[in-house]
């Protein structure tokens, strides 16, 4: 397996791009117990569109680095949006599996945020 690796997807919400995105970004400032450590890299607010880098133990212990690149959109037809999100991760050895819990993670969240902001 490669050391190094690019995964991303695609996720269609109900909730609008600005407040999806606000909601995103100030859970991410102030995290919430059992979400791991997040530094930002860069918010871009007009684009919708943050990068952080993500740390704790459990990531630490596998793992040289972890990126993850958020980009919130409206949906053309008007009608939600969609968030594209892109983790970049550097393992620390080839014997290390790929960062699925990773990524269920953080879809997960982008999911439970969606729910949040629906009435």
């Amino acid at each position: 397996m490669a050391l190094h690796g690019t995964w991303s997807g695609k996720l269609d919400i109900k909730s609008p791009a600005a407040r999806f995105f606000k909601s995103f970004t100030d859970d991410i400032i102030y995290p919430t117990e059992g979400i791991a450590e997040e530094v930002f890299e860069s918010i871009e607010s007009e684009k919708r569109t943050v990068t952080i880098k993500m740390s704790d133990r459990l990531i630490s212990e596998k793992y040289k680095s972890v990126k993850a690149t958020i980009t919130v959109t409206p949906r053309e037809d008007g009608d939600g949006s969609q968030v594209v999100w892109t983790i970049e991760c550097s393992k620390i050895s080839s014997d290390i599996d790929d960062p699925q819990f990773i990524i269920d993670t953080l879809v997960n969240f982008l999911k439970e945020t969606d729910e949040n902001l629906l009435p």
